[in-house]
Order: structure tokens, then C-alpha cells, then sequence
């Protein structure tokens, strides 16, 4: 399991709920215990908590410099988000890696998976570092 950096969790973050489970150089891991206001109307996961989840976990695999072990602010420059199935009455565990970059702008990818392994939700991601 990977070192976590201790870093005080957003006020965002606080409000969704989620918890980085792991965090490393090219990698993280996010863990979100699903709450009914974390649901839409049908009971299922928001679309829009899915993409919160998976967007904190791609800036988070970029986050790490490889080289000082130092953790570098990151934004979303762009996402883009495939919804495979639904998730009810479950949690959801976001594992994210960064595939690439340079300087300023790196790439990372995100799948959402629920208690049972099953792949809800995925996006590819541009972010760039602050």
C-alpha cells in the first residue's frame, strides 16, 4: 500500500465525503461510502458525484513530483466521462493512474468500481499542475 501524504482535505472534499486510500507517485486510490445524498431521484449514484470522485482522484495521480516526493497543486483541464452502469445501495472505490506529460499538462485515467468489482463509471482526463 502506498505512502498517503498528509495533506488537509479541501472543504469540498469534507462535504462529499470521500477518502484518499492511497496515494503515490502515478497513482491514487479514492474510497466514497455512499450516502443517500450522494444518490439522484432513482437511488443511484449522481452523475455528478461519480465525476467528482473520479475527477479528485486523476489530479491526485498527478500530484506526486516523482522526484522530490513533493505534492503539486492540480487542475482539470478537461474530462471525459463514460457511465457503464448504475450503483445502488453500494460504495465506490476510484482507482486513478497518470499515463503521461510533460511540465505543465499531464494525462491520467479513472475507473469507478462498486463493492462487487464492477466497473461503473471511467474517464480520461487532461489536467495541468498549478
Amino acid at each position: 500500500m502506498s505512502n498517503i501524504p498528509q495533506v488537509e482535505p479541501g472543504e469540498f472534499q469534507k462535504l462529499v465525503g470521500y477518502k484518499i486510500t492511497e496515494w503515490d507517485t502515478n497513482h491514487a486510490v479514492i474510497l466514497l461510502e455512499m450516502k443517500k445524498h450522494h444518490a439522484n431521484r432513482h437511488g443511484h449514484a449522481h452523475g455528478g458525484v461519480l465525476m467528482t470522485v473520479l475527477d479528485a482522484a486523476c489530479t491526485r495521480a498527478g500530484a506526486v513530483c516523482p522526484d522530490t516526493g513533493n505534492i503539486r497543486g492540480a487542475s482539470t483541464v478537461s474530462m471525459t466521462t463514460n457511465f457503464i452502469r448504475t450503483a445502488k445501495d453500494t460504495n465506490l472505490r476510484v482507482k486513478a493512474r497518470k499515463t503521461g506529460g510533460g511540465r505543465r499538462i499531464f494525462f491520467a485515467t479513472a475507473d469507478a468500481f462498486d463493492d462487487y468489482n464492477n466497473l461503473i463509471a471511467s474517464c480520461v482526463a487532461t489536467c495541468r499542475y498549478k
